[in-house]
């Protein structure tokens, strides 16, 4: 563990939220192996493992070994009153908001959809949900709000660019807005840098320090994890493989430009497709569990299309960045594995080291109904970084009032 150049308290801070992710994330469940993994020593584990059993984040609970002997062995994990996390998703037509623990699991949640709303009926939407919530776990206490909007986004500020999906012209300033009303640490992140943190924390990346991870919606989006970490570009906003061309000469795109990938396999594409050539009023998902193992050829065919030019992206990306794992999710995880499996052959086939690396593909391990859920992570990354205690003394960690109501 590195520890130049940092003071005995950040170093501390950081050796907690390191603990406490070994702990949540089930990577860990005593104090040897933590001290084990972390390199500290067992009296250190133990010291910062006793605070967090004070603060009661942290509870202690024999596991029982059957038909074993001597002493059941001591296991650790999350305390059920430990604090909680809100999650706020905004995207283009299904928006929420949920209560949640440490591991994502949903406490509470409230789903809605964001069709003809404006910006103001939208907020009041999210306040309700929100005020509710306060109100039914008061006595819980509360980490801070994490939000996960769709692009393109002023991450660094909290603002929405674009209102396309709004009625109105001006940037919204999402952080602002809920600063405004609610106390509490507010953290504004594009909802696939949300989900990739998922995914790297209890998902399919788990063990993994490098990945790409790609959400099929409504939207083509993309986040990086790199060294075990959510990247960050200069410029603030988030990669966008949707937007990579692969037909100069393709189909329109509402970014201005010609062939971008999201053209060709978002999910609103695919479902008009579908329809289309099958005659069939089924969502993405419903189409892809029908015919899992066998489909006709209309559906076949758009679906090979769909899978021919997700090659072509991922392979370009590959060759562009060298990464070699990739993790798939939102509507793309229903993706029937007869078309997974092409596409996991067909981007091996086209990278510039065929032969030489393998290139990873796999489906999401979030269940996908844990979208506002997610959205969390943005709390949670500052958790596992170090910065819980900073977040327990930013604003009212229990629910008073309603401020600016």
């Amino acid at each position: 563990m590195r520890n130049s150049g940092l003071n005995n308290s950040v170093l501390k801070q950081q050796n907690r939220g390191i603990i406490l992710r070994l702990i949540a994330t089930d990577k860990c469940f005593s104090r040897i192996d933590i001290a084990r993994e972390t390199g500290l020593s067992k009296m250190a584990a133990t010291n910062i493992i006793s605070e967090f059993i004070d603060e009661g984040i942290i509870e202690e609970s024999e596991k029982r070994v059957v038909g074993g002997k001597g002493r059941n062995p001591i296991i650790l994990r999350i305390s059920g009153k430990a604090p909680k996390i809100i999650g706020v998703h905004i995207s283009g037509t299904n928006c929420g908001v949920s209560l949640c623990d440490y591991r994502l699991s949903i406490i509470k949640e409230y789903r809605f959809t964001m069709k003809n709303r404006d910006k103001d009926s939208l907020f009041d939407a999210i306040f309700e949900r929100i005020d509710l919530i306060l109100s039914e776990y008061r006595n819980e206490r509360i980490l801070g709000i994490g939000l996960g909007v769709r692009g393109p986004l002023d991450v660094r500020n909290g603002i929405i660019l674009d209102q396309a999906d709004f009625s109105g012209k001006e940037k919204i300033d999402v952080f602002g807005i809920l600063k405004s009303r609610y106390d509490y640490p507010v953290f504004v992140e594009y909802e696939q840098d949300c989900a990739a943190l998922a995914e790297l924390f209890y998902g399919a990346g788990r063990d993994l320090s490098n990945f790409v991870y790609v959400g099929v919606s409504e939207e083509v989006g993309s986040a990086l994890i790199s060294n075990g970490q959510l990247f960050r570009s200069e410029s603030g906003f988030n990669s966008e493989i949707g937007h990579l061309c692969i037909d100069i000469r393709g189909r329109s795109c509402r970014c201005g430009r010609r062939g971008c990938l999201e053209t060709y396999i978002s999910t609103i594409r695919l479902e008009e497709e579908l329809r289309e050539k099958t005659g069939e009023d089924l969502t993405l998902r419903e189409f892809c569990e029908k015919y899992k193992d066998e489909g006709p050829e209309e559906y076949d065919r758009v679906m090979d299309e769909a899978t021919e030019m997700f090659s072509e992206a991922l392979a370009n990306t590959v060759n562009f960045s060298g990464n070699l794992s990739y993790i798939i999710g939102g509507d793309g995880r229903f993706f029937p594995d007869r078309f997974f499996e092409h596409l996991r052959k067909m981007v091996n086939d086209k990278i510039m080291f065929k032969g030489l690396r393998e290139v990873g593909i796999v489906k999401s391990g979030i269940p996908n109904d844990l979208s506002i859920t997610v959205c969390a992570s943005a709390v949670l990354e500052r958790v596992f970084r170090g910065d819980m205690d900073s977040l327990l003394h930013q604003g009212n960690t229990h629910f008073d009032a309603f401020p600016n109501n």
